[in-house]
């Protein structure tokens, strides 16, 4: 893996823990969360992050 795709990588898990952490508050709805989550996958092109997108994190709470 590339420096710029750690950069990426560590971006979109930092971005995604902290809008998971506004779903939980009640700052974003569902639909809100994943339209983003979606966005931040188009924008940061992650590649151990798409490994979790099998698993409904809005079931693990």
């Amino acid at each position: 893996m590339s420096k710029e795709e750690e950069l990426r990588e560590v971006t979109y898990q930092m971005v995604m823990r902290a809008s998971w952490k506004m779903l939980q508050s009640g700052l974003l709805s569902e639909n809100e969360y994943i339209a983003f989550e979606v966005k931040m996958r188009e924008k940061y092109r992650p590649v151990i992050g798409l490994l979790f997108l099998d698993i409904d994190l809005l079931l693990c709470g």
